[in-house]
């Protein structure tokens, strides 16, 4: 059995480089484990959130994990505030890793272009915590960052 379970990859559809499983993955299993390079001084392009203020970077092949609007994996953040992604349903050897990046990124500004994912419930853009619709919030439950549903307690509770 392969230990690490994942690698570099090419995949269809021209989303550039991404990671594929080279073993099974079963649901609730870690897929990969997040680690972090360090913090940046603002949102970019490259920056992930990891606290309700502050972003930082993903080392790793973590950060060559594509978006799709029908995720396999789910994150949930380890002892050292990366993001771990999990499996959300069985995951077949060769399949493509992917993670809604709405999981752990409350507003996404830096994906101008369209969604490439080709799901069938693709949004047609790359959005954020605050843009999906109540229902995909649920479907997410247990695998998202915290900090995002502390955002939607607050403001829920600021507008009643």
């Amino acid at each position: 059995m392969d230990p690490v379970g994942y690698e570099l990859c090419i995949p269809e559809g021209g989303k550039g480089g991404g990671v594929r499983a080279t073993r099974s993955f079963r649901v609730g299993e870690t897929v990969m484990v997040g680690m972090l390079e360090g913090e940046v001084a603002c949102n970019d392009s490259h920056a992930t959130q990891v606290s309700r203020t502050k972003w930082a970077r993903h080392g790793g092949l973590g950060p060559k994990v594509n978006h799709s609007c029908s995720p396999n994996c789910g994150v949930q953040l380890n002892d050292s505030g990366a993001c771990d992604f999990i499996a959300r349903r069985l995951i077949f050897n060769g399949e493509e890793i992917t993670f809604d990046y709405a999981m752990r990124n409350y507003s996404i500004e830096h994906f101008p272009g369209g969604c490439l994912c080709g799901a069938e419930i693709c949004r047609g853009s790359v959005t954020g915590w605050k843009d999906l619709p109540a229902e995909r919030k649920a479907a997410y439950q247990g695998l998202v960052a915290p900090y995002l549903l502390e955002i939607d307690r607050e403001l829920a509770g600021s507008a009643a």
